[in-house]
C-alpha cells in the first residue's frame, strides 16, 4: 500500500506560529529584517511601507541571495500551478492537447477571449463538462474584457475564472486516471494526494501545510527557500532527474505561450516576453515565483512575498530583484518598476518604489 505523504492541514483561521515568521516581527530578539521594504511616498515623504521577503536559490538548493527572511513561510497559491499541472502532462497526447492547453492549465488568466477559447478547447477535447468545475464564477481580471461583457449585456461564465484552466486540467487528469470527478478538489481526493507528492518532490520538502485556495482546490504553505528551489528546478529541469521530463514540458509551454499564462498588463506575461529565459508565475496575496534558465549566476529560482499581501508592492519588488541579479536592465519593464499614486483627478501625487537591496549569501 502506498504511504500517504506527510502533510499538515491548516485551519483557515489558524495563526502562523513558526519561529521563522515570529523572528521577522521581532518576537525572538533583534529584528534583522528592517531594511526590506517597498515604500509608498506622498510628496516625497514616507506614508506607508510593505515588508518584502525573498529567496534566490540555485538548483542545488544553495542560497545565492535574499532580502527579508528567506525562510518566511507562506502559501504558494497560484504560483503552484506549474507543479500542479504535472499530473496532466502524461495525458496531453491522449486527449489531443498541445502546449497551449497545458499553458492555460498553468495560468491565472485574464479571461480575455484568447484565454476562454483555449479553456473551452481543453474541456471539449478531454471530455470535461463545464458544470463539473467548482471554481465558481468571477468577472474577468482584464478590464477591457469586463467592459466588453457589460456593453453586450452578458454575464461572465466559469470560463472567465482565472483558474478555469487549472480545474479543467485536473478534471482531465481524473478522467485519464479513472478517478472520480466528484470531489476532485478535496484534500482527500486521490488526485490531490498525487499533486501533493509532486509538490513535495519538486520543492524537495515534506514540510508542507495544506489549506483551501480561493478557487476551492488545496493550496500549499512552504518556506520561500523551498518555493525558490522549485522554480530553480523548473528553470533547470536536469537538476531533478526524477521530474525532468515534466518540468521541461511545463517550462517550455510557459515560455512558448506567455500571453496565455496571464494576459494584458500582467507581470508574468510582460516578464516572459521581455526575458525569453524567464518563467514567471504569480500567486494571490502578493507572491511571485520566477525561474531563470540563464544568468551570470547560472540557472536560478526566485520566490518573493509581500508580507501584508499588497499586490501594489509585488511587481515593484520583483523587478528590483531581477535588476540586481542582472536579469533585466534599468530600462526594462519600466511600467512595473515603480507605480504612481494618483488622486481622484488623476494627478500623480506620490510613488511606490523599492527601498531594499539583495543580501548576497
Amino acid at each position: 500500500m502506498m504511504q500517504r505523504p506527510k502533510m499538515k492541514y491548516i485551519c483557515p483561521n489558524q495563526p502562523a506560529s513558526e519561529k521563522s515568521n515570529k523572528q521577522i516581527h521581532g518576537l525572538s530578539g533583534v529584528n534583522s529584517f528592517d531594511m526590506s521594504y517597498v515604500h509608498v511616498l506622498r510628496g516625497g515623504l514616507l506614508e506607508s511601507r510593505h515588508h518584502v521577503h525573498a529567496a534566490v536559490v540555485r538548483p542545488d538548493g544553495s542560497l545565492l541571495a535574499s532580502t527579508g527572511n528567506a525562510d518566511f513561510t507562506t502559501f504558494l497559491r497560484s504560483s503552484a500551478k506549474p507543479f500542479q499541472a504535472q499530473v496532466l502532462i502524461p495525458f496531453l497526447e491522449r486527449f489531443g492537447l498541445d502546449s497551449s492547453h497545458l499553458a492555460i492549465a498553468m495560468a491565472s488568466h485574464g479571461g480575455e477571449a484568447v484565454h476562454t477559447r483555449v479553456v473551452a478547447e481543453l474541456m471539449e477535447r478531454a471530455g470535461v463538462d463545464p458544470a463539473w468545475l467548482i471554481c465558481g464564477i468571477h468577472a474577468p481580471f482584464d478590464a477591457g474584457t469586463r467592459s466588453e461583457l457589460r456593453s453586450r449585456g452578458e454575464n461572465p461564465s466559469v470560463l472567465h475564472n482565472n483558474c478555469s484552466g487549472k480545474h479543467s486540467g485536473m478534471l482531465a487528469a481524473c478522467l485519464a486516471l479513472g478517478l472520480p470527478t466528484q470531489g476532485y478538489a478535496t484534500v482527500e481526493h486521490p488526485l490531490q494526494t498525487q499533486i501533493l507528492e509532486v509538490i513535495q518532490a519538486i520543492l524537495e520538502t515534506e514540510d508542507v501545510g495544506v489549506a483551501v485556495d480561493g478557487c476551492g482546490v488545496p493550496c500549499y504553505r512552504v518556506a520561500l527557500r523551498s518555493a525558490a528551489l522549485g522554480f530553480a528546478h523548473l528553470a533547470a529541469p536536469d537538476s531533478l532527474p526524477s521530474r525532468q521530463a515534466g518540468l521541461e514540458i511545463a517550462g517550455d509551454a510557459m515560455r512558448e505561450h506567455p500571453y496565455l499564462i496571464a494576459g494584458r498588463g500582467r507581470i508574468d506575461t510582460a516578464l516572459m516576453q521581455a526575458v525569453p529565459t524567464a518563467i514567471s508565475k504569480i500567486g494571490a496575496e502578493a507572491l511571485i515565483g520566477v525561474g531563470i534558465t540563464t544568468s551570470s549566476h547560472g540557472p536560478l529560482g526566485i520566490a518573493l512575498k509581500i508580507e501584508d499581501g499588497s499586490e501594489r508592492a509585488r511587481d515593484v519588488a520583483a523587478t528590483r530583484i531581477l535588476e540586481q541579479l542582472g536579469v533585466i536592465g534599468q530600462r526594462d519593464l519600466l511600467e512595473y518598476r515603480a507605480a504612481s499614486i494618483l488622486n481622484v483627478a488623476g494627478d500623480a501625487v506620490g510613488t511606490i518604489q523599492p527601498a531594499f537591496d539583495l543580501i548576497w549569501a
